[in-house]
């Protein structure tokens, strides 16, 4: 049965050094392996993921990852100690809930902003 569900949020005071591109890639697989989704199979990389130095942001890293019934997108920002964080699915039995808990563990965020929640 089709059942949309998505977690927008941000988290403000990380702990978590925000330019750990391994970090943010290990934390994404586990939290898409929590919330009961599977990665796509794609002809290019997947989880997509990127470090960038110096930015507008202050540098930081972003995973694109796409899960079978929709995606998990990360954004971190060093020069604003934050990370956006979007998960969707249309998968019945997926938990998005459980992919942000993940997230939280790894930041150690001071606090978490939910600006879009959807189940």
């Amino acid at each position: 049965m089709y059942k949309y569900k998505q977690i927008v949020a941000t988290f403000h005071g990380c702990k978590a050094d925000l330019t750990d591109e391994e970090g943010f890639l290990r934390t994404s697989l586990e939290a898409i392996r929590r919330a009961k989704m599977e990665l796509a199979k794609t002809k290019g990389e997947n989880p997509l993921h990127y470090k960038v130095e110096d930015d507008a942001m202050g540098g930081g890293v972003s995973i694109n990852a796409l899960i079978v019934t929709s995606h998990l997108t990360i954004h971190t920002s060093k020069k604003y100690n934050a990370v956006e964080f979007d998960c969707a699915t249309c998968g019945e039995d997926s938990e998005p809930e459980e992919a942000l808990k993940a997230f939280m563990e790894f930041l150690k965020a001071d606090r978490v902003e939910i600006r879009y929640k959807n189940f």
